[in-house]
C-alpha cells in the first residue's frame, strides 16, 4: 500500500480521485485533507506521495507547492488542478513537482500510472543524489588521506 495524501478542497474532486484510484486497482492508502493547515501534520509524517490542488482555501498557487516540498521533502508531489495552462505545468515541475495533471483530462489509469511513475522517479532521484553525495565524501576522504587537500 502506497500512502497518498490528497490535498483538495472540493468534495466532488476528492471523491472523483478516490473513485479513479479504486477503479484503477492501485493499492493506495488515501488520506484526504481540505487545506494546507489540515494537511500539515500528515506532511510532517512523511507521505510517499502527495496529490495537491494549487487553489486551496489557505494557499494559492506555488506557495502551497513550496510548503508541501518543505514539509515533505521525500514525497513525490503531483499537482492536480483545473488550470490547463501548459506553462503552469512546466513551472510546477520546475518548482519541484513530479507531475502536473489537469482535472477533467485524467482518468483512473492515467492517475494510477502517474502516481507509480512519480514515486519511482522520486526514489531514483533520491538514490542518485545519495550515490553522488557518497562519491563526493569518498573523494574528499581519499584526498585527505593522500594529503592532496
Amino acid at each position: 500500500m502506497v500512502p497518498v495524501l490528497l490535498i483538495e478542497d472540493d468534495d466532488a474532486d476528492a471523491l472523483l480521485v478516490r473513485e479513479y484510484l479504486d477503479d484503477a486497482g492501485l493499492a493506495v492508502e488515501l488520506s484526504w485533507r481540505r487545506s494546507m493547515a489540515d494537511a500539515t501534520p500528515d506532511l510532517m509524517a512523511g507521505p510517499v506521495c502527495v496529490l495537491m490542488d494549487l487553489g486551496l482555501p489557505d494557499s494559492e498557487g506555488f506557495d502551497g507547492l513550496r510548503l508541501v516540498l518543505d514539509l515533505a521533502p521525500d514525497a513525490a508531489v503531483l499537482v492536480l488542478t483545473g488550470a490547463s495552462d501548459a506553462s503552469l505545468g512546466i513551472a510546477a515541475m520546475s518548482a519541484g513537482a513530479q507531475d502536473y495533471l489537469v482535472k477533467g483530462q485524467v482518468d483512473g489509469a492515467t492517475l494510477s500510472r502517474c502516481i507509480r511513475y512519480a514515486v519511482e522517479r522520486k526514489r531514483a532521484n533520491d538514490s542518485a543524489r545519495e550515490l553522488h553525495d557518497a562519491a563526493v565524501r569518498q573523494s574528499a576522504m581519499l584526498s585527505n588521506c593522500l594529503g592532496l587537500k
